[in-house]
């Protein structure tokens, strides 16, 4: 099963980045546009097998994870469909047995249509009855409503929602027995009978917590699943007698969930006090005991216990066992109060913990972790303006402290602001933004403490706009600092400069040049676009030129290439990369585009691609080279010759004609004695590009190909006559020993009447 779930994952993901691809496409064009033909039949063929496993295919998206049949996983590179999805309010598709890919076309063909008129046909399931589809299924994205008293009725019994959720909850067990994810969870090995009995069952069960609740990314949820249901198989006889005494009279009669989250606390419980016993014993700086100490809770102790609070929902039970723990580990009495504390405040109803922040003059590190807790809740349930008005408060409290203080809040403002990305708070970016910038900005008070985090903070904020496409928005923070940058050039480097490259993650570049593309009529549209990607540097050019590498459409390529042109030398690291590509066409595009960002070391990026065994590739790295006037450039291409192919050859020799570099005649000498067959006039070019250079190491070169016998008459003709010509001063001495030619070398001849003595 492990490796079906395996199988499915790669499988699934394969065709989720295919889809996307072919999204995009559709988008721009449509579905049966040449462009597209390539992409649909890839991603249909990934589809195919798929359908073959199951019957049918979902996919969609939950939580930040991708939705694979009934489960989830870790996205990889599909943010970019994630987001067009949420748009649409599309929660997932599911392709049924007999899809035929006239159905799938006709699905992509509606899932690509624009989110605007999707809402101005009333919506995304008003829109999918008018537009029916055979052999897929468009699942809408549902939330839940709280009715009147604020509460959610999740439509069944506990037992049966947390199997639900195991199942649709990050890295679930999807169909794995329960007994075998409590195996694997517990990090032991599988052996025959294992677990199959109460004792083992508890020590497995006690041994899976323990794994998981010391993980962040772990869910216990899932271990109180698999553990109710194992339990449920078990008879209740044998089930109470294998539990301790006195337990067994609270117990009797209970639903065997109940049993799973008693077993459950008590590992949780033990868990926590063998951490905090062992960090007093160490002097953990997480830890603190003796007259006068706060006990200050290890992070991660507390962090654990939420996470069991989560599973278990009853913390008045937890912390009674978690007391006793503690008593009986003789560990100081402040310890419990600290962590009951904040268990207590967990368990507030969220109106309570939001009167309480509010409240708040000054956020200490304690206040400002509730407040990121409470902003990421709120945000998971949907009420964005509690977390809206709880964060616009904390940030009115730092405005008005003084620099030192405002420094070490905005050190960790960053988290919370990552805690209020969403579509429906760009808005308050918007609002958040002005602050920064005048922090930024004032330099008649200057606090460097507080300029360098409130630019940290102006690049998370932009990161959140960013990653919902409110690129105009993330322009005008970017005009904003370059010209800030601009004021004190170098100073602003370690601050600014930094905040500056990081306004835009790598997927929110990569939507960027996909709206650059779809909208690239809107000739104001690309200008801001192609500003936004060259301020933001290098990162930007990477992304233009990741997306040129795997573009299948030859019309979008030219304004690709015309968009890291006008990047200039900002573009020049990204495009240097490619040079070294397998891909020969990847080269050459590198070459030419080379040419044109200004690179001050042109000559010396190129020598590789001069040498490539492609005659396309050697020509673009030529006409790069022809086209700049950077130092240095005759000697690489002097270097180069006996590498390249006719017609490059003769390019490569007309200019080193015209820049007449001293550094070339060691290699055209050496072209030209190499006795290599070459072409008609090679030769002769080589000669006169040796003539053209007024050196006498030139004149010697001339003097060896006229002595050298073996060589073409036309070639020595030609070296006779540049040597006669030749502006050196030892040309002319070097003319009369031309004299002793034997009387047989039909050179001598033409020398006594064509070339008189000078």
């Amino acid at each position: 099963m492990s490796q079906d779930k395996s199988q499915l994952k790669t499988q699934g993901l394969a065709f989720g980045q295919a889809f996307q691809t072919v999204f995009k496409i559709s988008a721009v064009y449509s579905v049966d546009h040449p462009a597209a033909e390539k992409s649909v039949q890839h991603s249909w063929d990934l589809l195919t097998p798929l359908l073959k496993q199951g019957g049918q295919f979902t996919f969609g998206f939950m939580n930040q994870r991708v939705l694979l049949n009934k489960s989830l996983a870790t996205q990889a590179n599909i943010t970019h469909l994630e987001v067009e999805f949420a748009k649409r309010g599309i929660a997932a598709l599911t392709f049924k047995a007999d899809v035929t890919l006239k159905d799938y076309k006709r699905a992509l063909s509606v899932l690509s249509t624009r989110p605007a008129v999707i809402t101005e046909r009333g919506g995304i399931e008003k829109f999918l009855a008018a537009n029916p589809i055979e052999g897929v299924r468009i699942s809408a994205a549902i939330k839940p409503k709280e009715d009147e008293s604020g509460m959610i009725d999740v439509g069944m019994d506990m037992d049966s929602y947390l199997t639900a959720k195991a199942i649709l909850a990050p890295e679930s067990a999807g169909g794995m027995a329960a007994l075998d994810m409590l195996i694997e969870a517990a990090g032991v090995k599988k052996t025959q009978g294992v677990g199959e009995n109460p004792q083992e069952l508890a020590t497995l069960a006690a041994q899976a917590t323990r794994n998981l609740v010391a993980n962040p990314e772990g869910d216990l949820t899932e271990v109180l699943s698999a553990m109710a249901q194992v339990l449920s198989s078990m008879s209740p006889d044998s089930l109470l007698a294998a539990l301790p005494q006195s337990k067994q009279s609270d117990l009797r009669g209970q639903p065997t969930h109940e049993i799973a989250a008693d077993l459950m606390e008590d590992a949780i419980a033990g868990w926590a006090t063998q951490r905090l016993e062992t960090a007093a014993k160490v002097g953990s700086s997480g830890f603190a005991i003796g007259p006068g100490s706060p006990g200050v809770v290890d992070r991660d102790v507390l962090q654990g216990l939420m996470r069991g609070l989560k599973a278990t929902r009853v913390a008045e039970r937890l912390l009674q066992k978690l007391g006793q723990f503690i008593e009986q580990a003789n560990l100081p009495k402040e310890v419990y109060e600290r962590i009951r504390r904040e268990v207590v405040w967990f368990t507030l109803p969220p109106e309570k913990k939001n009167s309480q922040l509010l409240s708040l003059m000054r956020f200490t590190a304690q206040d400002f972790t509730r407040l990121v807790q409470y902003v990421q809740e709120a945000m998971t349930e949907g009420k964005v303006s509690e977390a809206t008005e709880t964060s616009m408060h904390y940030f009115s409290t730092w405005e008005r402290a003084p620099s030192s203080v405002r420094a070490e809040e905005l050190k960790r403002t960053p988290d919370l602001l990552q805690a209020l990305a969403s579509v429906q708070t760009v808005p308050l970016m918007h609002t958040l933004a002005e602050p920064l910038l005048r922090e930024i900005m004032d330099e008649t008070h200057l606090h460097w403490p507080s300029h360098t985090e409130a630019t940290n903070c102006l690049a998370v904020v932009a990161q959140n706009a960013g990653r919902f496409e409110d690129f105009e928005f993330v322009h005008k923070i970017a005009s904003d600092l370059k010209r800030f940058i601009a004021r004190r050039p170098g100073r602003h480097n370690d601050c600014c400069g930094v905040a500056l490259a990081a306004l835009l993650t790598p997927e929110a570049l990569d939507r960027l040049i996909d709206s650059f593309l779809q909208r690239r009529s809107d000739a104001a549209w690309v200008h801001s676009a192609t500003s936004l990607l060259t301020m933001v540097g290098p990162l930007g050019a990477e992304a233009a030129h990741r997306r040129l590498d795997d573009e299948p459409a030859a019309s979008n390529r030219l304004p690709l290439v015309r968009l890291i042109r006008a990047m200039g030398s900002s573009a020049i690291g990204a495009t240097v990369k490619r040079l070294t590509s397998p891909n020969w066409e990847a080269v050459r595009s590198a070459a030419y585009i080379l040419g044109d960002l200004g690179d001050p070391e042109l000559p010396t990026h190129l020598r590789g691609a001069l040498r490539h065994l492609q005659f396309e590739v050697q020509q673009a790295a030529v006409t790069a080279i022809l086209k700049s006037n950077v130092a240095g450039r005759g000697e690489v291409l002097a270097e180069a010759l006996p590498h390249l192919q006719a017609g490059v050859l003769e390019m490569a020799l007309d200019e080193l004609t015209v820049l007449k570099d001293p550094m070339s005649v060691e290699h055209l000498e050496a072209l030209v004695l190499s006795k290599k067959e070459f072409k008609g006039g090679v030769l002769e070019k080589a000669v006169i590009a040796l003539g053209a250079v007024p050196s006498d190491r030139a004149a010697d070169a001339l003097y060896k190909v006229i002595a050298d016998v073996a060589q073409p008459l036309p070639v020595r003709r030609t070296a006779l006559g540049g040597l006669y010509n030749h502006a050196s001063a030892k040309a002319g001495g070097l003319v009369s020993k031309l004299s002793s030619l034997p009387a047989n070398d039909p050179l001598a001849s033409e020398l006594s009447w064509s070339f008189p003595t000078r």
